[in-house]
């Protein structure tokens, strides 16, 4: 198993870059992996100098030992995406859902629409399966309440830390009301594509 996160590099620049490491920090500390920031840091600058212009996709991957490796890779253009609604399949070990690891077959699905929507047995809905949910309401954006139940994602908690967006649970049986009666619009929020448009089918 790794660790991993996954940061839009910008014309040099790593956007939201304290909170990646914050996550990874918190990460490595709560599974026992010696988490050498000055080296992860140093990958970030080495890769910044190297791409000044564009966009690109950078993973920078720790394994249990500690050792750290990165892929860089362009960043296609994609800011609409097609979702479904899909239980969530609870994996035996917990830190699958809540740390951003390589172990993610809670998260497979056939790609008959690009995203899935998770929801739990009760109903709440949680997470996309690359991010997280935004939904906007009465001029107002919602999230759900995160109750160790989904990966907390960094432009989720930016968003959360400026004010732009309230912690809201939505059931799903309430989701699928207020979208066929178009009061809602959803979002999909991550660090890669920041806020991208969702289409939903029911």
């Amino acid at each position: 198993m790794q660790l991993f996160e996954t940061m839009k590099l910008e014309n040099g620049t790593v956007n939201r870059l304290n909170y990646h490491i914050k996550r990874m920090r918190t990460a490595c500390e709560k599974l026992g992996i010696k988490f050498q920031q000055r080296a992860f840091e140093a990958i970030i600058k080495d890769v910044s100098a190297t791409h000044m212009r564009g966009a690109f996709r950078l993973k920078i991957l720790i394994d249990e030992e500690g050792k750290l490796d990165y892929v860089v890779v362009d960043l296609p253009t994609k800011n609409y995406f097609t979702a479904r609604l899909v239980q969530l399949k609870w994996p035996d070990n917990k830190e699958q859902i809540i740390y951003k690891t390589t172990k993610r077959d809670h998260l497979a699905h056939d790609y008959s629409t690009d995203l899935i929507l998770l929801h739990d047995a009760s109903g709440k809905l949680l997470e996309f399966d690359i991010g997280n949910v935004m939904i906007k309401e009465q001029h107002q954006f919602f999230t759900p309440k995160y109750n160790g139940d989904f990966l907390k994602g960094c432009m989720r908690e930016a968003l959360i830390d400026e004010g732009k967006l309230i912690e809201r649970d939505y059931t799903v049986d309430s989701f699928k009301d207020k979208l066929k009666r178009g009061e809602i619009e959803i979002f999909l929020i991550n660090s890669l594509r920041e806020v991208a448009e969702v289409k939903f089918y029911l």
